[in-house]
């Protein structure tokens, strides 16, 4: 993925690409292709599809109900905040989706 990434964007990754949430996806994609369930790896189960369309190499095996279960693992840190954070993340994931287009229209 780091070659494809690097031929792409210029950078081994997309953080370092610079690419907007690049941090938040590089650490759903390591963790989805390790199969662990975190925020990150939720967020990119959800994005999945548009990503996809993006170009970014997706692993097959993508998380079930990743909307809900975000939202229950934002609630376990923080209740009160758990909607703001959640939508907040989805926001990250637009706007990456959003640069990747940019970046394939040049």
């Amino acid at each position: 993925m780091q070659r494809w990434i690097q031929a792409r964007f210029g950078a081994p990754r997309f953080q370092s690409a610079g690419l907007p949430g690049g941090e938040v996806i590089d650490a759903g994609l390591a963790a989805l292709a390790e199969g662990k369930e975190s925020i990150e790896s939720l967020l990119v189960s959800i994005a999945a599809p548009r990503l996809k369309r993006e170009g970014v190499p997706i692993p097959r095996d993508v998380f079930a109900n990743a909307e809900i279960r975000l939202y229950r693992l934002l609630e376990q840190s923080d209740e009160t905040l758990a909607h703001a954070r959640y939508l907040a993340y989805l926001r990250q994931a637009q706007s990456f989706a959003n640069a990747c287009a940019r970046a394939r229209a040049t």
